[in-house]
């Protein structure tokens, strides 16, 4: 790792600095010839109506609920095909939404295939969705995916990368929708 990515780790809070760290060590080469699709579901239930989580997490220019993304903008909000840079401290992650559904509160994204955001997260063909439902008197967010890792990365990694990702954001939900 190179001593600025250290400095970015260093400067997160915990949760979020092994997800980064996570995600950066998955580039080591493994020599893996053949990739297979890798399948991620990670949930949380929550103590909140299904409106109020949507409402936060089904923002696609606004990923404020995550503690790794520091800044994030879109250039065309909730429509379809809009690009959504995350700044990460440093790095920037370029997502498109892919499809909205208001009615079934679901969001489909994909990380797009750059270059340049597979030297931030090692994996290609990344396509996700985010679905909120009902539970109970609450709700359910569930946040999947599907995707490669890119050549020379070991799956394995590829996969706990991803998953700490999606734990250190639906973990912090619970902050997020308390606050006033």
């Amino acid at each position: 790792m190179t001593s600025a990515f250290v400095g970015i780790i260093r400067s997160m809070p915990a949760v979020t600095a092994v997800a980064v760290a996570s995600i950066l060590t998955v580039s080591a080469p493994t020599g893996a010839q053949a990739a297979d699709k890798i399948k991620v579901v990670e949930r949380i239930k929550l103590d909140a109506p299904v409106a109020k989580v949507w409402n936060i997490v089904g923002n696609f220019a606004n990923l404020d609920w995550h503690p790794a993304a520091k800044s994030t903008t879109a250039t065309a909000g909730n429509t379809l095909g809009s690009q959504r840079n995350i700044d990460l401290g440093g790095p920037i992650l370029v997502e498109k939404l892919l499809a909205r559904s208001e009615e079934r509160n679901s969001l489909t994204y994909e990380i797009l295939d750059n270059g340049t955001n597979q030297k931030i997260l090692p994996v290609k063909g990344y396509v996700s969705n985010i679905q909120v439902k009902k539970s109970g008197g609450g709700s359910v967010v569930i946040w999947s995916s599907r995707f490669e890792p890119v050549p020379g990365s070991d799956p394995a990694a590829a996969e706990k990368a991803i998953r700490g990702v999606y734990r250190g954001g639906l973990d912090n939900l619970p902050k997020v929708i308390t606050k006033p």
